[in-house]
């Protein structure tokens, strides 16, 4: 397949795109508002404001993709923000939740005229151009598996230099880019960079593209990449390690979780059992394996949190098909003494969640979806379960079990592991000061990450 086979084919697709965004809409209505920005239309044009008065600003543009991406880019967006006080920075997003995300997180700098935010445009070439004319980067940032050929192409014709950024390659991905082997090499060849988030990755990414040697020097001991070998700045392909494992709890945060945790776990006399990032066929899992700790355990709470919004209503739907008594976080009525199920049901509060909780369990993995995002639990030192699809994140995954730090079980054994830690304070604490110990030794990949970054600049 070329280029111009693929615009084709996604030229055709684009009615069948834009009705899938009118129902989407039906549940979550932001899906069918700003759709000018998807073709390109950016509601500002730099060249004409800021960069008009002060020419010797540069733009950088960093893409995420929806709220999971946008929290986990924070660390980097301040690096970025601390190291180029001078330049602007165009923030994208693919959805209407990762647009809200990156409004609530910053509000001051939008207003400031320090960010700039938009959906990114289709990739489409007219809708890429038109995009690229009104913002007029300098270097194009892109979050772990956001790969698209013609934005890649029209930033490599327009000399912008383009970064992968904290990149993972699955085995999955791997076999699926290598049946267009021709078309993925060409793809990923127009990248500048590559900053992988583990050796692993680094090396599947150089069987897409051959031509390139990776180096690098691992030893086995830590862990840790030799500095000279894989992190030299003219290297394509190096390894940074997880930039989602830079994560820095607010005093702030703190103290409300402290404050809300005491309000739900009625002082201490309930434990909060977090489902964190449920899928569809999740939630029964999850809503049967309460309901068999409840025979057991009375001062236990569920706290769980659907992955995406439209399901919000469904999963409250389901606790009470089941006699479950439920309410949601975003009622403003005080939760009763006898509620039994809390439904996170707003929006960039997961880290505050994790902060009201006992027990963690890790939505996406209980069916094979790849599984969540779990070092924020560990940033908290929760003991944390979770299921055995972990692929998107399956270095972290298999060094947290390694240390103890992580259980990765199948479905029918979260009953009795759940209970075991209800039973066992001591045990569970020290699982999670495992978890907490894993976050704080694996620090240092956004010094690595602006170190590949800066080599660009």
């Amino acid at each position: 397949m070329t280029r111009w086979v693929y615009s084709t084919i996604f030229y055709l697709a684009l009615p069948l795109i834009l009705l899938r965004l009118l129902w989407r809409s039906i549940k979550a209505p932001h899906y069918r508002n700003r759709w000018k920005e998807r073709f390109g239309f950016a509601p500002w044009i730099l060249s004409e404001t800021a960069l008009k008065t002060t020419p010797n600003k540069s733009v950088l543009w960093l893409h995420t993709v929806s709220v999971g991406e946008a929290i986990a880019a924070k660390p980097l967006v301040e690096a970025l923000l601390s190291h180029y006080p001078d330049d602007l920075l165009v923030i994208t997003t693919t959805t209407p939740t990762g647009s809200a995300q990156v409004k609530k997180q910053y509000a001051q700098q939008l207003t400031d005229g320090k960010i700039f935010h938009t959906y990114i445009p289709y990739d489409l070439p007219d809708c890429i151009d038109r995009f690229l004319n009104r913002a007029q980067p300098k270097i194009a940032i892109f979050m772990e598996t956001e790969v698209w050929p013609n934005i890649l192409h029209s930033c490599h014709h327009k000399n912008i230099a383009t970064v992968l950024v904290n990149a993972r390659l699955s085995d999955k991905s791997l076999k699926s880019y290598q049946k267009l082997s021709n078309f993925s090499q060409q793809t990923f060849s127009m990248f500048t960079k590559i900053i992988a988030q583990t050796e692993q990755d680094a090396s599947r990414f150089t069987q897409l593209l051959p031509t390139l040697k990776f180096r690098t020097d691992y030893q086995e001991d830590s862990q840790k990449v030799n500095q000279e070998n894989s992190l030299n700045s003219k290297d394509k392909i190096i390894v940074s390690g997880n930039i989602k494992t830079e994560i820095v709890i607010d005093p702030s945060l703190r103290v409300r979780a402290k404050e809300l945790k005491d309000y739900w776990s009625q002082q201490g006399s309930k434990k909060i059992i977090i489902a964190a990032s449920t899928h569809r066929g999740e939630d029964e899992i999850i809503l049967s394996t309460y309901q068999q700790l409840l025979k057991k355990n009375d001062g236990i709470r569920l706290l769980i949190v659907p992955r995406h919004p439209e399901r919000f209503v469904e999963v409250r739907q389901q606790c009470e098909a089941l006699g479950l008594i439920v309410a949601s976080r975003s009622e403003s009525a005080a939760i009763s003494d006898d509620v039994q199920v809390i439904v996170g049901d707003t929006m960039g509060e997961m880290m505050l969640f994790f902060g009201v909780s006992d027990i963690a369990i890790i939505g996406g993995s209980f069916i094979e979806h790849g599984g969540h995002n779990m070092l924020e639990a560990a940033a908290w030192g929760l003991p944390i379960i979770s299921g055995k699809s972990v692929y998107n994140f399956s270095k972290i995954a298999t060094d947290m079990e390694q240390q103890q730090a992580l259980l990765l079980l199948d479905a029918d054994k979260l009953v009795e592991s759940i209970q075991t830690f209800l039973q066992d304070a001591s045990g569970a604490q020290s699982f999670g000061q495992k978890a907490l110990h894993y976050v704080e030794s694996n620090k240092g990949a956004l010094e690595k990450t602006m170190v590949g970054l800066q080599s660009l600049y």
